[in-house]
C-alpha cells in the first residue's frame, strides 16, 4: 500500500473511529483527521502518536524468542500459545502472570536477561512500510511521538536498526512511567511533552491494550492491522 492510500485509509478510520468510539455528536470528515461537529470544522490532527511493536515493527517472533530464552535461563517454559496471550502488555505484568508466586527479584532478572538476549533477535523484526511511509509523509507538518510498553534499552535498538529515531519529536518507553498501558500514563505524557490537545491528535495502535490507553488519554485511535 502506498503511502497517500495510508492517508485515505486513516482518514476514513478516524471517520468510524469518531463515529463508534468517542461520546458525543458529529462525524469526522474531510482529510487526516478533520471533524465536523454540529455542522462545523472542529480543525485537522496536529499530532500524531504511535505504537512500536506490532504496529510500526513486527517484533512479535523477537520478542518471543528472547524471553523463551529468557525463561529457559530461570529454568521455565515459554510456549508460542502463552506468549500470544501477553501481546501489547508490559512484562512487569505479564510475567507474574505466567508464572504465578514468582518473586519480583525473579521477574527482574528474567528481564534482565531478555534484554540481553534481546539484541540477537533483531534480524527477525520487520517493518510497517506503509505506515512508515506515511509517518515520513507527516512528519515534517505534524508533531509526532512513540509511546511504547518497550524498555527503552531494546526499543532505541529497534528504532536505530530500522533508521526510525529521527521521525520522532517525543518517544517515551515503558521504563519511564510508573503504570504501562493499558493506563493512559504514557499518552498523557506524550501528549504533556507535545504540547498537544488530544481532541487535536491521533494514536496508532495495534492491541487492544493499547487501544484502551489511547483511548482513556482521551484520544481517537486507528487500529492497525497485523502486517
Amino acid at each position: 500500500m502506498r503511502a497517500e492510500h495510508v492517508a485515505d485509509a486513516t482518514g476514513a478510520a478516524v471517520r468510524r473511529a469518531g463515529a463508534g468510539e468517542r461520546n458525543g455528536p458529529g462525524n469526522w470528515s474531510g482529510g487526516v483527521g478533520e471533524r465536523v461537529t454540529m455542522g462545523r470544522t472542529a480543525g485537522t490532527v496536529q499530532a500524531l502518536l504511535f505504537d512500536l511493536d506490532g504496529t510500526l515493527v513486527d517484533t512479535r517472533e523477537a520478542n518471543y524468542q528472547a524471553y523463551r530464552d529468557a525463561f529457559a535461563e530461570s529454568g521455565h517454559e515459554l510456549t508460542v500459545d502463552a506468549f500470544a496471550t501477553t501481546w501489547g502488555r508490559d512484562s512487569r505484568d505479564f510475567i507474574p502472570d505466567l508464572l504465578p508466586g514468582i518473586g519480583p527479584d525473579d521477574v527482574d532478572t528474567i528481564r534482565a536477561a531478555k534484554s540481553r538476549l534481546y539484541a540477537g533477535q533483531l534480524h527477525r523484526t520487520t517493518v510497517n512500510e506503509a505506515l512508515i511511509a506515511f509517518l515520513r509523509l507527516m512528519a515534517p507538518s505534524h508533531r509526532t511521538a512513540l509511546v511504547s510498553t518497550a524498555k527503552s534499552g531494546n526499543g532505541r535498538q529497534i528504532l536505530d536498526v530500522h533508521g526510525l529515531t529521527p521521525l520522532f519529536d517525543v518517544i517515551v518507553w515503558g521504563d519511564e512511567v510508573e503504570k504501562s498501558k493499558p493506563d493512559p500514563e504514557g499518552y498523557l505524557r506524550a501528549l504533556d511533552l507535545l504540547g498537544a490537545d488530544p481532541a487535536a491528535a491521533l494514536a496508532f495502535e495495534d492491541s487492544a491494550t493499547g487501544r484502551q490507553a489511547a483511548l482513556a488519554a482521551g484520544l481517537p485511535v486507528l487500529e492497525v492491522p497485523h502486517f
